[in-house]
């Protein structure tokens, strides 16, 4: 088979979208990520894989199956970024596979590789998989069972129906009942489109939550044993409860937020999936044939938009379940494109171009902002140089459409967690504090963290680091002799009172990455947006 030019451009595109994902599990760890990355070393060092704990004390907010997966690459490579994040990426990969089978399964090849296509190059999964949070591996059981219940209905084979639950099962010890909702109301809403009332009360649906409750009993038993019938509760209602009503979660009464979120979420093909939502959703009134494909999919999607919207805890990881399915959606809209109208090709062609070369400013605009890594200059003019040789060799409106997409989001994300991501997370506290202490700390110091909430420091450190939240054990532990302390300007000022003689004191100018400000992200004011915590010494001698 002879090789053509479009054929290398198409493998430069999909080889900076797999660097951006490569180089994104090297970047540190922050937030939720660092929390987890925390929980999952004191798991692998107390060899207990069984009872998560944080700080000694059992932790309940997310079921094991993240944990496990981090576990194994720190057993084998220890406590790094990559270490941490390569198994739940291996893992939430296979989201990408199972979302070109549910496009398969219910439309064609084409759109199932369509959809893997979207899905992998959304703005939302390259940020999640060099953050991680649950919501990474959520998408994996969630789609493997829309895809295996799509089957099934279709079908009717066992092995399928075993599968599907088995996913929701997979699902739901990966972030809890959230992994069920998708596939439930898909099934529900196709069952009910296609007037098949009899199979909805089909005694065959209690064999599937069986099958659920088997892959989930492990978790079920882990929470009953820590916390009794109130860790049952917590899993099924409180934690979802807490989390609508925001207890759980940062509140929110924005209303539009999770349409604020699609805007850039699923960049670079926010226009395409604005388009196909319309079009699917209008076929539903004016189309006697019903796209029952349709209704599985951005039915179930939009009931998942509904109770987010509704919640009040609100965060953008929460809709990245749904990216799968819409992509599928999208796809199935995309690989109609070619029957079109040229009329209407060109009016899609040209609206989605736009948005990307809006796009391909941005990268620009960043790279002239953050201009470190000049090696990356030569990147972003191959690039562009790539579009104008693709679209000599290549007439196909849609394949312009889909490579310049693809270059643009792997070209813009290769240059973010190679010299962006890296420089901005530099300012963490948790890690300055670490270069000082871990090259000035004797064998028997010890560091203790005060009134800070920044796990990534116990993940990171190569010695036991101690967290403390009330004064009145940390009085003892500060008199000792080696004591290194760890806090932020109140927990100094406090010490301060103490009337102890310091040996030293390092002022850490920090940002957390949760908190990102305009201000912060210019390198121009950046300086006057920094936040102080301290790392102190105790003088040894006195005690």
């Amino acid at each position: 088979m002879k090789i053509q030019i479009k054929d290398i451009l198409w493998a430069y595109a999909f080889l900076l979208v797999g660097l951006a994902y490569f180089f994104g599990l090297f970047v540190d760890l922050t937030g939720d990520s660092g929390l987890y990355a925390a929980i999952s070393r004191q798991m692998v060092e107390s060899g207990d894989w069984f009872n998560l704990k944080i700080h000694g004390k059992p932790y309940d907010q997310k079921p094991h199956l993240f944990f496990w997966l981090a576990g194994i690459g720190i057993q084998l490579f220890g406590n790094t970024n990559f270490a941490f994040k390569l198994f739940p990426a291996l893992y939430g990969w296979l989201g990408f596979y199972f979302t070109f089978k549910l496009g398969e399964a219910l439309f064609t090849k084409k759109t199932g590789m369509l959809a893997a296509l979207i899905v992998g190059t959304s703005q939302i999964f390259f940020l999640y998989f060099f953050d991680f949070h649950t919501d990474t591996i959520l998408q994996t059981g969630t789609v493997l069972a829309l895809w295996q219940l799509a089957k099934y209905l279709k079908n009717r084979k066992t092995i399928n129906f075993i599968l599907g639950f088995f996913g929701i099962g997979l699902a739901m010890i990966s972030k809890g009942p959230i992994g069920a909702v998708l596939p439930f109301f898909a099934v529900l809403l196709y069952l009910i489109a296609k007037k098949d009332f009899r199979q909805l009360f089909n005694p065959k649906w209690i064999l599937g939550i069986l099958i659920v409750l088997v892959v989930i009993l492990p978790e079920l038993f882990y929470l009953y044993k820590n916390f009794g019938w109130e860790g049952i509760k917590f899993f099924f209602i409180t934690n979802n409860l807490g989390r609508i009503t925001g207890e759980f979660a940062g509140s929110s009464s924005n209303p539009f937020f999770y349409i604020e979120t699609i805007l850039w979420a699923f960049l670079p093909w926010t226009i395409l999936a604005l388009i196909s939502f319309f079009k699917e959703i209008k076929s539903w009134f004016v189309s006697s044939n019903k796209n029952l494909g349709g209704i599985y999919l951005l039915g179930s999607v939009l009931v998942l938009f509904l109770i987010l919207s509704v919640a009040k805890g609100k965060a953008p990881n929460y809709f990245l379940i749904a990216i799968p399915v819409v992509s599928v959606v999208v796809a199935n809209w995309l690989a109609g494109i070619p029957q079109m109208s040229i009329k209407t090709q060109r009016k899609v062609y040209i609206s989605q171009n736009i948005y990307v070369a809006l796009s391909g400013v941005f990268t620009l605009v960043i790279f002239i902002v953050y201009p470190e890594n000049k090696l990356f200059l030569i990147v972003f003019l191959i690039s562009l140089l790539s579009v104008f040789l693709f679209f000599k060799y290549q007439k196909e409106l849609l394949m312009r459409m889909l490579f310049t997409a693809v270059l643009v989001s792997g070209t813009l994300n290769l240059f973010l967690n190679i010299a962006v991501i890296p420089k901005l997370f530099a300012f963490q506290g948790a890690r300055q504090a670490l270069e000082i202490y871990e090259l000035q700390r004797k064998e028997n110091d010890v560091l203790l963290n005060l009134q800070l909430v920044e796990y990534e420091l116990f993940y990171y450190a190569n010695s036991n680091v101690q967290e403390f939240t009330n004064w009145e054990d940390f009085y003892d532990l500060f008199e000792k002799a080696g004591t290194w302390v760890y806090t932020d300007k109140i927990g100094y000022e406090g010490i301060l009172k103490l009337n102890h003689p310091l040996a030293s004191v390092y002022k850490i100018r920090q940002q957390g990455m949760n908190e990102l400000t305009i201000k912060f992200l210019n390198p121009g004011t950046r300086q006057d947006n920094l936040k102080e915590n301290y790392l102190i010494k105790v003088h040894s001698d006195n005690f």
